[in-house]
């Protein structure tokens, strides 16, 4: 009599066919799985690890004395949630960054990332990786219209915005008490201005010394010009503007304001005015607050006062106060992949939020406010909105050398405004 298969025999033959069928699939995906590149569509992670360099180039001044401890925060996050890829920050000059540029450039010492000038971009547009194919729509959306018009022409996405700062007219209430001067409201206009940038131009006899008082101070730098916010306008002739107006009589009337105004850096121009408190009317970025701020913690400084800027005859204000970073065109799209969501990650919700720690602002819509707990830069914040110009206007790039001429002082002769 023929004996039957035992169970357990049948059992384990069942078991080894499977094992090797199903163990064979899951071999050959995972093989190809690891093979595989980036692919935009399928969102799929390639396994990468390497160097990826960025090229911070101080262009806008933050809140806070640099960005490092935001960017830090946000490497170190990066770094955590992908072992084996490393972000070194090289923190450069503009000269210096201008530098590798200089003739043919050679991609093997360029940086991955690099920070984009917001005025003249000495990066030949050629070097850098068109990011609009990475970016979907909703994420575009997100971005502030004013900010997206930094980074995009003609469909071509060269950079990604990462923050904003903004400018305010910031007051000596000391100086302002000192003249019996008053100000109604929370508003102030350009009539008001006048009146006390007039007042608060004096000479003072400090011992044996006379100290010059001025009542108008800002300054003017390669990257930061604060006075274009005040006088914009794309209304028409830049000269009929009120803000135009009222500068160019204070820059045209000796002693309302430093001499070299038009040259005077922001570190100079802070210090006149947060240091030596011999500037009534301040026009910078928030960099000024915080200065201020920090007087006032040691127990010097004085009592300060925060208006937004005048918006008489205007549709809208000046802004150059925008941090974007560009990516160097890459070979290996792995490592642009990686570089790509590093960027991306500067956009996320945690990432925004925590800008509040170097006194800057969000890029990005629908996080709400993240200075709640600060009324002055709440305000300041609240006030973005009224920022819709940037250097990328056509009326700029047409006008900026007969706006910019604002700063030069003309001789009686040579005036062109009409009182």
């Amino acid at each position: 009599m023929k004996k039957g298969i035992k169970p357990f025999t049948l059992f384990l033959f069942a078991f080894i066919v499977i094992y090797l069928v199903i163990g064979t699939k899951v071999f050959l995906l995972n093989s190809n799985h690891d093979d595989k590149r980036y692919n935009k569509d399928q969102g799929l992670k390639p396994k990468w690890t390497g160097v990826i360099t960025l090229g911070e180039i101080p262009c806008v001044e933050t809140g806070a004395s640099s960005n490092a401890n935001w960017l830090n925060t946000r490497v170190e996050k990066f770094e955590r949630e992908n072992p084996g890829v490393f972000i070194e920050v090289r923190r450069l000059t503009p000269q210096r960054a201008q530098m590798y540029f200089t003739g043919h450039a050679d991609k093997d010492i360029l940086p991955d990332i690099i920070s984009i000038p917001i005025y003249e971009d000495f990066v030949p547009s050629s070097l850098y990786e068109d990011l609009s194919p990475y970016f979907q729509v909703e994420e575009l959306n997100r971005i502030l219209p004013l900010a997206q018009r930094s980074v995009i022409k003609d469909n071509t996405m060269k950079g990604v915005p990462i923050m904003m700062g903004t400018y305010a007219l910031f007051l000596n209430k000391d100086m302002l008490q000192e003249n019996d001067i008053t100000i109604e409201g929370t508003e102030i206009d350009f009539a008001t201005l006048d009146r006390i940038v007039k007042k608060l131009s004096y000479v003072k006899k400090e011992n044996k010394n006379e100290i010059q008082y001025y009542g108008f101070g800002s300054y003017n730098s390669t990257y930061s010009k604060p006075i274009i916010s005040m006088i914009y306008n794309q209304s028409g002739k830049i000269q009929d503007d009120n803000g135009y107006r009222y500068i160019y009589s204070w820059i045209n009337d000796p002693n309302l304001v430093p001499e070299t105004i038009g040259n005077l850096d922001s570190s100079r121009a802070v210090r006149l005015f947060a240091d030596e408190a011999r500037i009534g009317v301040f026009l910078g970025n928030t960099r000024t607050l915080y200065k201020v701020r920090e007087a006032q913690a040691q127990g010097k400084g004085f009592d300060l006062g925060i208006y937004c800027l005048p918006m008489e005859g205007k549709d809208g204000l000046f802004q150059d106060q925008i941090v974007s970073y560009g990516l160097i065109k890459k070979d290996d799209d792995i490592k642009k992949y990686y570089c790509i969501a590093f960027l991306k990650s500067l956009l996320s919700d945690e990432a925004q939020r925590e800008l509040n720690k170097i006194g800057m602002f969000p890029i990005i819509n629908g996080i709400g406010s993240i200075y709640e707990d600060d009324p002055e830069m709440h305000m300041l914040e609240q006030n973005l909105a009224k920022f819709i110009y940037s250097p990328h206007e056509k009326f700029w790039q047409i006008y900026k050398y007969e706006i910019m001429d604002i700063l030069e002082p003309k001789s009686q002769g040579d005036s062109d405004i009409s009182d």
